[in-house]
Parts: structure tokens; C-alpha cells; sequence
């Protein structure tokens, strides 16, 4: 299975130096680590927001995870860029439904 995400460039960079001098295993977690961080802190970041920008950065993201080949697996074990694509999909996912809470249709696609 091929990768789909491409990491940011200051984390390629972290990873390939760690696992140089560290090892595979541990720049692998470190690669996880470093993308939950960035994420979590875009999405935080994100509820601030206007739709149009939201929705412009949904609609990329979804373009690109789709386009964009993966460099990670050539650095670390294809576990470990396989795990990071799925964080990038739950990111992603969870990006979508602060879109659809902010174009006020949370109640059409989750009724209580």
C-alpha cells in the first residue's frame, strides 16, 4: 500500500536526523508524535476560523491527502507512515465536521 500523506517539511527533516542518530523505532514515534501535536493545534486553532477558510482548507486537504506521494516510508518502517496517513485522515475527518458545525448542519447529519 502506498503512503498518501507528505509530512511537513520541519518534521521529514526532525525524523531523518533522529533516525540517523537514534533509530528507526524511536524517529517513527517522534514522527507520530510531532504530527498529533501539529494537528491538534491546527484544529484548535481552526474553531476561530471563518467557513470560507474553513472550508478552503477541507476541500485542499482532501485534494491533496489524495495526490500527494509519501517520502515518510523511505526514513522510517511503512508501520509508521502508515499510521501517520491515519492520523492525517482523522485530522482531516475531524476538520469536516467542525465544517459542518459551522455551516449550522449538524442537525441535518446528526439529528438528537
Amino acid at each position: 500500500m502506498e503512503e498518501v500523506f507528505v509530512p511537513p517539511a520541519g518534521v521529514f527533516i526532525i525524523v531523518v536526523v533522529i533516525e540517523e542518530f537514534v533509530g528507526p523505532v524511536v524517529a517513527g514515534l517522534v514522527y507520530l508524535l510531532m504530527l498529533t501535536v501539529i494537528f491538534l493545534g491546527i484544529y484548535t486553532s481552526a474553531k476561530n476560523w471563518n467557513i470560507r477558510y474553513t472550508t478552503g482548507f477541507v476541500l485542499s486537504g482532501i485534494v491533496l491527502i489524495w495526490m500527494a506521494p509519501s517520502i515518510i516510508s523511505t526514513v522510517i518502517h511503512p508501520v509508521f507512515g502508515f499510521l501517520g496517513t491515519l492520523i492525517g485522515v482523522v485530522f482531516l475527518g475531524g476538520m469536516a465536521l467542525l465544517l459542518i458545525e459551522k455551516a449550522g448542519l449538524d442537525e441535518e447529519f446528526f439529528p438528537k
